[in-house]
């Protein structure tokens, strides 16, 4: 089956779930989980009804590598009243998907979870409750597993404070990340062992660059091609 067609199938298994994804969302967490030269699993905080696990793990399983580890308590968060109870939704969303095989669920809060975790991880993604001291907490309980090499990203750190507030506190003016990129409201990081001056400059263009481009409210095809230009330039990541 050809790349597209692997999407499309995706976008069919993955139509009605409730998630807050956009399509370019979606695709760069599927690319993500596929490629890569770093090892180690795939670690989701903030799982909600299995979207974005999917995606995921159907990019993990088409390149035969590690699983996925959802972490999530499954009763929602602040917005939601915390008063719902999502697991069985997510539990017939992956087994309808088929990909139950690689996703293992870790139903317990993310400072619960890390009490008995000491696995490296080659992709971070953080998407749990988006109050700062949450993700805050999110980051640094998670982050010393991640290895060199490995991609860190956060969702809506443009729609909301909290995931922003920690790109810039802990992303951009940290030396351990570089090729730092955003795709949507995802903003993403590459780990090192240190970076230099040069390089959190590049990363801080980057971030200037998408939200000058949301403050404008540029159509997409716009905010695309200035992400090819900059990429042109070896200012962004290539994705894919």
């Amino acid at each position: 089956m050809q790349e597209d067609d692997i999407i499309k199938h995706i976008k069919k298994i993955v139509d009605k779930i409730d998630s807050w994804l956009s399509n370019s969302e979606s695709r760069f967490l599927y690319f993500i989980a596929k490629n890569g030269t770093a090892k180690g699993a795939i670690v989701e905080i903030g799982t909600w009804k299995g979207k974005a696990t999917i995606w995921l793990a159907i990019g993990t399983k088409q390149a035969k590598r590690e699983k996925v580890y959802t972490i999530d308590h499954h009763r929602g968060s602040a917005e939601h009243g915390n008063n719902v109870w999502t697991y069985p939704e997510f539990e017939r969303n992956i087994n309808n998907a088929g990909v139950n095989d690689v996703v293992i669920p870790m139903i317990m809060k993310s400072e619960e979870a890390v009490k008995n975790w000491n696995k490296p991880i080659r992709f971070l993604w953080i998407d749990g409750a988006h109050e700062y001291e949450s993700v805050k907490q999110d980051f640094l309980l998670w982050e010393p597993y991640l290895v060199n090499g490995g991609i860190i990203a956060l969702h809506d750190t443009t729609t909301w404070a909290g995931p922003k507030k920690i790109v810039e506190e802990y992303i951009l003016n940290s030396n351990k990340f570089k090729n730092v990129g955003a795709v949507g409201t995802i903003t993403f990081a590459e780990k090192v062992d240190r970076n230099s001056i040069f390089i959190r400059w590049k990363n801080s263009i980057v971030l200037f660059s998408r939200d000058i481009s949301l403050k404008l409210k540029l159509p997409r095809y716009l905010k695309v091609a200035g992400r090819e230009i900059l990429i042109a330039l070896h200012l962004h990541p290539k994705i894919s």
